[in-house]
């Protein structure tokens, strides 16, 4: 929460700390460049304006928020303004790989294969499916500074994801994966990342301005597959988390990028004590959890401590479950499939869109409005499939709304 203060004497700086000492969460004081601890006394009169400032609480905690604001307006400490509060800059902040999909189409007339260039990465999949949808979100990550990386970052901005924690370094390649799309729509993985620039970014890059300003923030589980990126991630999971945001997890498995499978299931459930909303396919239940069928995997998640678990079932839908238990939301019917890249990616970006529109915390979510978070992903993953590459793919919210409309489940 950002709150607009006024403070201009000395007993209205007293009062400020007095509300805000006892809390148990960072809370900064701000003035341009300026950012001192609000708690601290000295703190406070060191501003050089004296005037105003902004006053960051770092939680999403409805009702200690609301206390707070309480407080504030008591001692006549709020601005008198309408944009008083901004409780989050960033609706969905997402954090790891951005690369290229070299997707293949067709053969040609000499027998070769002719392949797309389509900008991926599953958390900038993420970012792209939930802005689409009209959320406001941020990417942060590492590319190459080269022809790629310059592409990836303009579809962004032409996207209207914030880039600027996106880093581009001159010393590595941006990441490319080379992708064969079967007639079923099915696909395999090659990746030349040996190693990619998203691998090697370093916790000093990150932008913490943008990290600790962003209602959700998510990651998925390649930046767990080489140091330093591996670090880096858990850093920003836990400052993310001890600021207030809520941690979503997608953990795509993709073999050819692990050493061996007992080294993946070490380090993709490393992150799960962290996580408070998670989503994984059907095909990645026993490597996460332990356990194959659906509905164990689900209440072993929940049992670490994830509050929401979101199973993807492909065609036929979506498992969610939470404290209430779990049910099957179904899938959409599909005319043809194109390509199911990117489909999980445009499911769980909305998902997130939805979640992000709450007034309500995760743990306050009925299961019933969790199934209906799920419908619409379900809607938004049916149209991605019709269409080739998975940004390119990501649809809006009016298309989803009339697919939502056709009722035409499975």
């Amino acid at each position: 929460m950002i709150v607009k203060v006024v403070l201009k004497t000395m007993q209205n700086a007293r009062k400020l700390v007095s509300i805000v000492e006892p809390i148990s969460c960072d809370v900064e004081l701000c003035c341009g460049r300026y950012v001192v601890n609000a708690k601290s006394m000295l703190g406070v009169l060191s501003m050089p304006d004296f005037e105003k400032g902004e006053l960051h609480v770092h939680t999403d905690n409805d009702k200690e928020c609301e206390l707070i604001l309480d407080k504030l307006l008591e001692a006549d400490l709020l601005m008198d303004t309408n944009d008083a509060v901004c409780r989050s800059i960033y609706d969905i902040t997402v954090f790891g790989e951005i690369l290229i999909d070299f997707t293949s189409q067709r053969l040609n007339e000499d027998g070769q294969m002719l392949y797309a260039r389509n900008p991926g990465g599953a958390p900038a999949n993420v970012a792209v499916a939930s802005g689409r949808l009209g959320a406001h979100t941020a990417f942060m990550g590492k590319a190459g500074e080269d022809m790629h990386g310059e592409f990836l970052r303009s579809v962004l901005q032409k996207e209207n994801v914030d880039t600027r924690g996106m880093l581009l370094d001159k010393n590595y390649f941006t990441t490319l994966a080379f992708v064969e799309v079967n007639e079923s729509g099915e696909r395999t993985f090659s990746f030349a990342r040996k190693p990619g620039a998203d691998t090697q970014i370093q916790k000093e890059e990150l932008d913490v301005d943008i990290l600790d300003q962003t209602n959700i923030f998510h990651i998925g589980s390649l930046s767990l597959t080489d140091q330093p990126a591996r670090d880096t991630t858990f850093y920003a999971v836990k400052r993310a988390k001890n600021k207030g945001s809520i941690i979503s997890y997608d953990p795509n498995y993709r073999a050819s990028l692990w050493e061996n499978e007992e080294i993946a299931k070490e380090h993709m459930r490393s992150l799960i004590p962290y996580v408070d909303i998670m989503k994984i396919s059907d095909e990645e239940t026993e490597l996460l959890s332990g356990y194959k069928k659906v509905p164990e995997a689900a209440e072993e998640l929940y049992r670490q401590g994830v509050k929401i678990v979101a199973i993807t079932l492909g065609r036929n839908g979506t498992y969610i479950y939470n404290k209430e238990g779990g049910r099957i939301v179904n899938g959409f019917a599909v005319e043809h499939v194109a390509d199911t890249n990117g489909a999980g990616d445009s499911f769980w970006g909305s998902f997130l869109y939805k979640l992000s529109q709450s007034d309500k915390r995760i743990d306050e979510l009925t299961l019933e409005e969790l199934a209906e978070y799920a419908r619409f992903g379900n809607a938004a993953a049916s149209l991605c499939v019709e269409k080739k590459g998975a940004i390119p793919a990501m649809p809006k919210l009016s298309q989803v709304e009339e697919r939502l409309e056709d009722k035409k489940w499975i």
